[in-house]
């Protein structure tokens, strides 16, 4: 004997059980929930949402103290100008290409070959190139 109940007992109309026989079953809870099935579901959401405890001491200290948001974070930018003069001009700029610089050129962009005066200079000079494709509509540029 199965203790499991037949589909054909009757819907408990305006219960949490009521909406979930609704789910089950493959029943269309109708737009204005003539039953009062789903306005008794979103009453037990409610009621469980404000029941729900806050989080412990410990979460919160981790957290330093934030609970829930997240904090905004400045902007700030993310690297600076070189102060080395001429780093990043073409070849035509006086004091380029001596020992030590080095020739940055990224086929397919539109940024011209340019030397920089160090490895952390050059990455931020393929960086720009990458991003500045010859192939981009004007609107883009």
């Amino acid at each position: 004997m199965s203790t499991r109940r037949r589909s054909a007992d009757p819907i408990e109309h305006g219960t949490v059980r009521g909406y979930n026989q609704h789910r089950y079953r493959s029943v269309g809870i109708d737009g204005d929930d003539e039953c009062g099935c789903r306005a008794a579901y979103n009453t037990w959401t409610r009621e469980r949402a404000k029941a729900k405890k806050p989080a412990p001491p410990s979460a919160r200290e981790w957290n330093n103290g934030l609970a829930g948001e997240r904090p905004t974070v400045p902007s700030r930018t993310l690297t600076a100008k070189c102060p080395t003069e001429a780093c990043g001009g073409d070849s035509s700029t006086p004091g380029i290409g001596r020992l030590g610089w080095t020739y940055i050129r990224v086929v397919g962009s539109r940024e011209p070959g340019r030397w920089y005066c160090s490895g952390a200079c050059a990455t931020v000079g393929v960086a720009l190139a990458e991003l500045r494709p010859a192939d981009y509509p004007e609107a883009y540029r």
